[in-house]
């Protein structure tokens, strides 16, 4: 085979979307979106590239994200762009070069969107990934944090899922806080330098608390007995945590501590928290979030607290599909994508074809789905396609049901079939 006639491939780390699973995804898309909006949170979307200086101020410049993992190239003007790596970003930038902070607060956003990092790509886990999440900003009142955690717990349930919330508060950047606990973290992690994996002795100077989040099991075994910031929180912060604490409890959010849970992003302060399912093994992450105060102030506008998540749709489906099949049933308890194709038109000749067309134009208007054969399949072809369609009727139409003005009504899980006059067949179908 000559090199122009072999087949072109998704680039590694990306994955296709397709039918059946297509119809999942989208649904849970769609879920994300009702059940963010019914909490207040208007959609938004940013551009899917940004000026890379956005990312390096507000995730970090040495952040993981940004040292190695950001789709970052230079366009024809010579400007350095970078694909998305994260939405917050981008979401802040929004608000503050459109004035939204200086409007009625707090300002509720979600966002549904394509993110971009080039690391290993593992399961569940793509290069290109799409995200649903929530912002909240312009108020750091616990009830928001409250808020924004639930509202992200009871999505994720609704979907099917059965989440483990892991809550902690990483304190903010002050003497007597965080500042002051890097300091005896750093003085922890020195004593322990050469039982560090060699990825995390980089991290004492730049991010010392990501080495909570190393995945290398020397350095899992040495932070099992390292400081943890819970313990040297300021009594702002601890009473905010607490309150934060206080209303999840009010509002029946069940959590589990996690004193050793860091963010992988720079601009998080106090709240930080994570949904995991222990079913997708050591990357057992669906999603998390927390409390961003200063980043605002990073990208250059005015002090805006803010706290928001965002959640992985491609591992959510992952965790939906291994707890599905580790309960051993074959149809998911919270949403159940698919096609929504109610009737499917069974025509037999031409003139019969042209009247399954106008049909099904016509429910379709009317809000009811509708799908028909346009290859020209005998009945057993298109009676299978039926089947194949997830429709719940067959409307079938030949040279009697032409001439009498009528089709004939298949109920497809039932078998009981049925002569009905066209003009009735709408109403008829909305019944059930």
């Amino acid at each position: 085979m000559s090199a122009d006639r072999v087949p072109v491939r998704a680039p590694k780390g990306t994955n296709d979307i397709l039918p059946p699973g297509s119809f999942r995804w989208q649904e849970l898309v769609r879920l994300a979106q009702d059940s963010f909006e019914r909490a207040g949170y208007a959609p938004v979307e940013t551009p899917t590239f940004e000026d890379t200086a956005l990312f390096e101020r507000g995730v970090g410049e040495t952040s993981e994200v940004v040292t190695k993992q950001m789709y970052t190239f230079e366009d024809l003007g010579g400007r350095s762009l970078t694909l998305r790596p994260e939405g917050t970003a981008g979401v802040v930038r929004a608000v503050i070069e459109h004035s939204l902070d200086r409007g009625p607060l707090p300002i509720k956003l979600n966002y549904a969107s394509w993110m971009f990092r080039q690391e290993r790509p593992q399961k569940g886990r793509y290069r290109q990934f799409f995200q649903v999440g929530i912002e909240a900003m312009g108020t750091d009142h616990p009830t928001i944090d409250a808020e924004v955690i639930q509202v992200g717990d009871s999505f994720l349930r609704a979907a099917g899922a059965t989440p483990t919330l892991l809550l902690n508060s990483i304190g903010h950047l002050a003497d007597d806080c965080r500042t002051g606990y890097n300091r005896t973290l750093v003085g922890f992690l020195r004593d322990h330098e050469d039982e560090l994996a060699p990825e995390d002795v980089k991290r004492i100077d730049t991010n010392p608390m990501r080495t909570f989040d190393s995945k290398e099991e020397k350095t899992i075994v040495v932070m099992a007995s390292a400081p943890v910031i819970t313990d040297h929180l300021c009594d702002a912060c601890t009473e905010h945590f607490a309150q934060v604490k206080g209303y999840l409890d009010d509002l029946g959010v069940i959590y589990t501590l996690e004193p050793r849970l860091v963010r992988g992003l720079d601009y998080y302060t106090r709240t930080a928290f994570e949904f995991v399912w222990s079913g997708l093994g050591s990357q057992n992450a669906m999603g998390g979030g927390g409390r961003y105060d200063g980043l605002a102030e990073m990208l250059g506008g005015n002090p805006l607290p803010g706290i928001g998540f965002a959640l992985g749709v491609d591992r959510i489906l992952l965790a939906l599909n291994e707890e599905h099949s580790s309960r051993g049933t074959r149809e998911q308890e919270g949403f159940q994508g698919g096609p929504k194709v109610e009737v499917y038109f069974v025509a037999i000749g031409d003139e019969a074809a042209g009247e399954a067309l106008r049909l099904a134009t016509r429910l379709r208007l009317s809000g009811i789905g509708a799908d028909l054969d346009h290859a020209r399949r005998g009945m057993k072809g298109q009676m299978k396609d039926a089947a194949r369609s997830g429709a719940k009727y067959a409307a079938i139409l030949g040279d009697e049901e032409l001439a009498a003005g009528q089709v004939t009504l298949r109920d497809l899980t039932t078998g009981e079939q049925e002569r009905i006059s066209i003009t009735d067949l709408e109403a008829r179908v909305r019944t059930g």
